[in-house]
């Protein structure tokens, strides 16, 4: 498989019902289908071009003697008619709908052409059915060279393949043609500007269509795929569409190799949870063997968002949440309960044993829906706390005593808006009182660059007060906490005073009692971080540069919870800490897995550590950061789900061509033997550190270098023009190799 990214969709592929085939799809008598063929064909020859509405379409096919025959046109955005279309540019599948035992809003697609894998590598061991295209070179491919082409499949929908169906049999699949059963046929056409992929659905029987009501299956959104993903772009970058997506990937589709089902609903499921997979927590794996049988292996594969969080994905009226689309049989998760869907996440379950023993889907309802034992699966799915955040507000009233020798006072409350806003006494209610609560209030500066120098801490990280301990009531509901540390005004070591504005941040977890009086369940509720500005020796506080806006990460990331739960949904509170001085310097030397880049020490700089998190499958060397107190180092090997190349997807605009704001500090990669001092800090130069975090190899590093960058210089002689970066002069706006070209931005 393989991802791509494409730009939006230019074109606009019809389907055309043409009139010969309107009185069959409008319920009328269904007559020859050799006449419609033959009408069809003397029709088009001879219809006018503008007599056709691209973009106002419709659809049509119709099987005569078991073969299907489809009509279709394409035409670019702005109504000029393709032509160029060979048969070997298209491919198509076709499929029924066959009809669930769970009841009428279940099924399950069963392609028609297929094939059958013989096991060669991994642990499988017997041939498997598997779903698959027939290329339009095959059949009968017709362009009538005004953007209309029809095609006639080679053989019947019902096969006569004896190898086919033995195989079938002995997997328990029905090949049948059913013509009263919902089908759908799926085109895939490449060799244009972005791929295209269409699919129909229609009632044979009956001619009834897509249009007209009749029974379908659509669970899931292409766009809620590409939320994350960018655009789907599967099997080579032609497998665009999550519709045509399910005409193969059904419960008869099997990977021989690893014995594994490629139906959709597993194995989308099973990769999402990937590394989570109980399966996979025991020591197994989870992989699927592709095309030549290249292997991918998901077991590392790490989902964003909340595997909980259901409705990310397929959503329907009763389930939508806000941003996603909804479709006629999104609901489905929560409705319809089988051991397919909940054994793909469940990995652990045998069926055979739950309950007394599962033989089918049959009973699943009776202990899983809302008056059963079980409760049902939307009430099991939900996650509780991240519901509760809803619960709690901060709010910074005033930053006063910010000059510099002056200790600043914060003053602050926490409501709930959930209850007419509330106000929590932290000092005494048990959301703040527990063992498991914090709530910490963070002072960094400068927001020109964070550094914190003068923190008289051993680390470039913001100061830090504890609001449960250190915190005043002022009498009004609110609180106020007095740092412990004065603004810098150089009379301390390392005698530099701070200048400029700077920001704090109100962070923590309170924690709620899901339990009751007599079973206390308390578990930690990330608060959403606040910050507010203040100025140092500013007229008025001046913000810190936003680069990225969070929503962008919504995207893909439900919600933002790092550090235990203390840093949440607030980027302008990470850059506090993750600033341009800051690494992992004093945990690396006491990891308990030590890294193995050979580094003394790793940046933890904002802008270097997301593009390396996020651009790892760009890099030559993963990036390795040692985390809280040397316990865990995390390698970040992982895969990106979208065009990592497209800054657009998380980048506020503009804020990503060249040259760099003005301000922006190197990153430090060597923090000399005084830690708490910059100026002996070896630095990266900044527009080399940002482009480095991904493109790392020696020959970039190389291109960087002899254009000015350095990666072994300091910050002082950045400032005084020494080094002296020239990247804007060929990746600027405009230049021969603006950054906007050079790399794939969808916007």
């Amino acid at each position: 498989m393989q991802m791509a990214r494409y730009k939006k969709l230019s074109l606009q592929f019809v389907f055309v019902l043409l009139s010969a085939c309107m009185a069959v799809a409008c319920g009328g008598d269904s007559g020859d289908s050799s006449e419609i063929d033959s009408a069809s064909q003397d029709l088009t020859q001879t219809a006018e071009l503008e007599e056709i509405t691209p973009g106002n379409f419709i659809t049509s096919a119709a099987v005569d003697s078991g073969k299907l025959t489809v009509q279709f046109q394409l035409f670019n955005a702005d109504s000029t008619p393709i032509t160029t279309v060979i048969a070997d540019d298209v491919q198509f599948t076709v499929a029924k709908l066959t009809i669930g035992a769970e009841g009428n809003l279940t099924g399950n697609w069963q392609s028609y052409i297929n094939k059958i894998e013989q096991p060669g590598v991994g642990t499988g061991t017997e041939p498997k059915l598997q779903a698959t295209t027939e290329k339009a070179s095959v059949g009968s491919f017709v362009n009538f060279n005004n953007g209309v082409y029809q095609y006639t499949f080679s053989q019947p929908l019902e096969t006569s393949n004896q190898t086919i169906l033995q195989q079938a049999e002995i997997q328990g699949l029905n090949l049948s043609y059913q013509e009263s059963f919902t089908h759908r046929v799926g085109l895939q056409i490449a060799n244009l500007d972005e791929p295209v992929n269409v699919t129909f659905d229609w009632e044979p029987s009956s001619g009834k269509t897509q249009y007209d009501g009749i029974f379908s299956q659509h669970i899931v959104a292409t766009e809620n795929c590409n939320a994350c993903h960018g655009q789907l772009a599967m099997h080579g970058g032609g497998r665009v569409e999550v519709d045509y997506c399910v005409t193969c990937h059904n419960p008869g589709s099997t990977d021989a190799n690893s014995g594994n089902t490629v139906n959709f609903k597993n194995m989308i499921h099973k990769i999402h949870r990937g590394k989570d997979l109980p399966s996979v927590q025991a020591g197994g794996s989870y992989q699927i063997y592709g095309y030549q049988d290249s292997l991918h292996d998901y077991s590392g594969v790490s989902f964003p968002n909340d595997i909980l969080e259901c409705g990310q994905c397929h959503a329907g009226g009763a389930t939508a949440i806000a941003g996603v689309t909804v479709t006629s049989s999104g609901d489905n998760w929560r409705e319809v309960v089988t051991m397919q869907a909940c054994g793909s996440c469940h990995d652990e379950l045998k069926f055979d044993e739950h309950m007394g023993g599962q033989v089918d889907n049959t009973n699943c309802r009776s202990c899983h829906q809302n008056s059963a034992i079980a409760g049902s699966i939307e009430d099991k799915h939900k996650n509780l706390v991240t519901e509760a955040k809803s619960q709690f507000v901060a709010t910074i009233l005033s930053i006063t005593q910010t000059a510099p020798g002056e200790f600043p006072l914060i003053q602050f409350n926490i409501s709930n808006p959930e209850d007419n806003d509330a106000l929590y006494d932290i000092l005494n209610d048990e959301e703040f009182t527990n063992a498991n609560s914090s709530l910490t209030i963070d002072i960094a500066w400068s927001t020109t660059d964070y550094t914190n120098t003068g923190n008289q801490g051993d680390n470039a990280s913001a100061v830090q007060v504890n609001a449960l301990t250190e915190a005043v009531a002022v009498g009004d509901g609110s609180f106020s906490v007095l740092s412990s540390i004065a603004m810098p005004d150089g009379s301390l070591a390392p005698s530099i005073a701070t200048t400029g504005s700077g920001g704090v941040n109100i962070e923590g977890h309170p924690a709620v009692n899901f339990g009751d009086a007599n079973n206390p369940d308390f578990q930690q509720v990330p608060l959403t971080n606040v910050v507010s500005y203040f100025a140092i020796d500013d007229s008025t506080p001046i913000p810190r540069r936003k680069v990225v806006d969070i929503t962008n990460c919504f995207g893909c990331h439900s919600e933002l919870s790092m550090h235990g739960g203390n840093r949440n949904d607030n980027l302008e509170a990470c850059v506090m800490c993750h600033n341009p001085r800051n690494t992992d310097k004093r945990v690396r030397s006491v990891a308990a897995n030590p890294p193995t880049d050979g580094k003394a020490e790793e940046s933890i700089d904002f802008k270097t550590m997301i593009h390396g998190i996020h651009g790892s499958n760009k890099r030559e060397k993963p990036l390795q950061i040692v985390g809280y107190q040397g316990f865990t180092t995390h390698v970040y090997d992982g895969v990106f789900p979208a065009e990592v190349g497209d800054c657009t997807l998380c980048h506020s605009e503009g804020t990503y061509t060249l040259p760099l704001t003005e301000g922006v500090l190197g990153t430090t990669s060597n923090t000399g033997a005084d830690i708490a001092n910059p100026n002996d800090d070896t630095v990266t130069s900044p527009t080399a550190a940002v482009c480095s975090s991904c493109h790392d190899s020696d020959l970039v590093k190389g291109h960087i270098e002899s254009n000015g960058g350095s990666f072994s210089t300091t910050q002082s002689d950045i400032d005084e023009g020494i080094v002296l970066e020239q990247c804007q002069f060929c990746h600027g706006p405009g230049a021969p190799q603006d950054i906007s070209e050079m790399h794939p931005i969808s916007q």
